[in-house]
């Protein structure tokens, strides 16, 4: 585990997704929608692991218009996201 103190607040989409957002077919959409979902929550998030290469990732649950749970983790590009002071707390380093 690591202790953080600090949230973070997406705010832009990297531009890889931005490409992917404008194909459905694109493998990477999915992704786009998660990423897009996050940015438009204006919310301040938990990071749920910091990994190997220090990236950032956060754990995206939520029901979806079918009425259902879906549960994601999804890495966050340095850039797109603000970091904002926050109460210590543990979040994964790795992965077991």
């Amino acid at each position: 585990m690591i202790e953080l103190d600090y949230l973070v607040q997406v705010t832009k989409l990297p531009s890889d997704l931005q490409s992917a957002s404008e194909d459905v077919n694109h493998h990477l959409y999915d992704t786009y929608e998660i990423y897009q979902r996050v940015i438009d929550s204006n919310l301040l998030w938990r990071v749920w692991l910091i990994d190997e290469y220090d990236q950032v990732w956060l754990e995206v649950n939520f029901i979806n218009s079918d009425g259902e749970a879906e549960f994601h983790t999804i890495m966050i590009d340095e850039g797109t996201y603000h970091k904002v002071d926050f109460d210590r707390y543990q979040a994964l380093d790795k992965l077991e």
